[in-house]
């Protein structure tokens, strides 16, 4: 069927080279020149397409840039196939499956098997277009590509009407017809395939009414100029005709033939026409034409079979200018394997002395770095020098600082110990100055000598107690200097002042100091303004604050 050419170029032109962004410029070139082979390749002008596919190819496998090496030798195939040279149509379609299997994905693995299941079904092999067509179908499922299943499916379609398979084919045409809403072009060769399936199961009146239908559609211009052939009306008029001969409405069988005569413009179809023709005229007995269009099909298979032959010579003509061709560029590319090679030693050359200079440049960097870190170095050391010395004096302060706290501490241990030993006097002396005055108010003592005697010592100790002495000098060991401080700063002091101001150093109050030094708690206070006054020290000053800074 001719459908099976139109779906090898959309195929084609539908393949998408993968981006690659290295070297963009010069891979760039190598698509612009596959993109011409395919125009040339669509205008049948197939000496110049495989003249740019094959430089293409040649330049993107040297380069191994697979995508543009697998469209070009794609597209060389395809050159081959529509000069009729399935053979090495078949070969340039192998390589490019090796391409896809090594190097691209299944999306161009899928590509490939259609086109081989084209060649297969020109070459009468339905069974291996079959596979074929099995594979690129069962692919595009993997890949969930909706129009590929769907353009696949309308092939399996087309070759299940050949093969007889009329419910396969059914079942192909009502999955496809779906998935190909947006592509009215391989929509219109669905339901081409949909007539052609009616035709078969002899359901005459639908395929008339499809088929008529789709007639004013194929005429349509712009459905002309996007890719749907002459062919696929002749195969539309053809169905009709074969519709009407069936049904033996031999006039509108004649009307329909003879369109499809005057419609052709390859020689494909022309037998195929001829043989309708021959078979009309003997059904209405005009045995005449009969005979005369059995000729012009014996006429037009040898002019077919004439056409293969000059097309294969061409296709051979061309393959030795391609041969001529690459043995030209073989030799470009020696000449140019020279030049590269005298410029790859001067880039060499130039290279080594920029390498030279970028080493004495590393080289007076790296000194100048190193100098840098010894000063760097240097300058820590120093500072974690000043540092460890900040420490030591720290530590030193704080030692010192411990020392003093602990002094301190036992100075007022000392202190508490003399407080309490003043205490303690303090309060014997308060007692037997108490036994003293009971004593003293008693009339039967008043007239016994001895014990008025004994009463009379006990109030010489209170006057004077030798261990008070024994107190000021424990004082003085404690509270070092404190007393020769006080008579320095003030000489205008008596002993008992400063045994006074001693006790208010100690911080006693008044009762305690008057039980100690066996007077009033009056007369304590007295004496207390007296001594600030010697001090010259105001009665708002606190005297102990100003005797602990003595």
């Amino acid at each position: 069927m001719p459908l099976y050419k139109y779906a090898v170029i959309l195929l084609l032109i539908s393949t998408a080279s993968f981006p690659l962004f290295s070297q963009e410029e010069t891979q760039s070139s190598v698509k612009k020149q596959i993109d011409i082979g395919i125009q040339n390749l669509s205008k049948k002008e197939h000496a110049k397409s495989l003249e740019e596919l094959v430089s293409a190819a040649e330049v993107a496998m040297r380069n191994e840039w697979y995508p543009q090496a697998f469209d070009a030798t794609l597209n060389i195939g395809t050159n081959y196939y529509l000069m009729l040279d399935y053979g090495e149509a078949f070969l340039y379609y192998s390589k490019a499956y090796e391409i896809a299997v090594e190097h691209l994905s299944a999306r161009q693995e899928m590509v490939v098997f259609n086109n081989i299941g084209v060649l297969y079904t020109e070459d009468k092999d339905l069974i291996k277009a079959k596979e074929s067509f099995l594979k690129a179908y069962e692919t595009a499922k993997r890949l969930d590509d909706k129009e590929k299943i769907g353009a696949y499916a309308i092939n399996l379609a087309l070759l299940g009407n050949k093969t007889g398979d009329l419910d396969i084919s059914d079942k192909y045409i009502e999955e496809g017809l779906p998935l190909l809403n947006d592509n009215p072009i391989l929509f219109l060769m669905g339901e081409i395939a949909r007539a052609e399936n009616l035709l078969l199961r002899k359901q005459y009146i639908k395929a008339e009414k499809l088929a008529l239908s789709l007639l004013p559609q194929i005429n349509d211009l712009s459905l002309l100029r996007d890719g749907i052939t002459v062919n696929d009306r002749i195969t539309v008029l053809l169905i009709l005709t074969e519709i009407y001969e069936r049904q033996q409405d031999y006039k509108r069988a004649f009307k329909y033939a003879l369109l499809a005569r005057s419609t052709q413009k390859y020689i494909e179809k022309r037998t195929e026409i001829y043989k309708h023709l021959a078979r009309l005229n003997s059904k209405t007995l005009d045995f005449t034409k009969a005979l005369a269009y059995k000729d012009s099909v014996l006429i037009a298979t040898d002019s077919l079979y004439a056409i293969k032959n000059s097309a294969l010579f061409k296709s051979e003509k061309l393959k030795f200018q391609i041969q001529n061709y690459q043995h030209e560029l073989s030799k470009s590319r020696e000449e140019l394997h020279k030049e590269r090679q005298f410029f790859y030693g001067l880039i060499i050359c130039v290279i080594l002395g920029m390498g030279f200079l970028i080493l004495v440049y590393k080289y007076n960097s790296l000194k100048h770095k190193q100098r840098k870190k010894i000063v760097e170095l240097e300058l820590a050391k120093e500072k974690n020098h000043h540092l460890l010395i900040e420490k030591q004096n720290r530590e030193r302060e704080a030692i010192v600082s411990l020392e003093r706290e602990r002094l301190k501490n036992e100075l007022d241990i000392k202190n508490r110990e003399l407080t309490t030993k003043a205490l303690f006097l303090s309060s014997k002396n308060e007692l037997i100055e108490e036994i003293v005055q009971t004593l003293s108010t008693n009339s039967q003592i008043e007239t016994n000598i001895v014990i008025k005697k004994q009463i009379g010592e006990l109030k010489k100790h209170l006057k004077k107690d030798t261990q008070w002495d024994s107190f000021f000098v424990q004082f003085e060991e404690v509270n070092q200097g404190f007393l020769d401080r006080l008579r320095a700063q003030h000489p205008n002091l008596t002993p008992g002042d400063i045994r006074f101001t001693t006790f208010l150093y100690m911080n006693l109050n008044y009762t305690e100091i008057a039980s100690l030094l066996n007077i009033t708690a009056q007369s304590c206070r007295k004496r207390k303004e007296r001594i600030l006054k010697k001090m010259n020290v105001s009665s708002n000053h606190s005297i102990q604050s100003y005797l602990s800074g003595i």
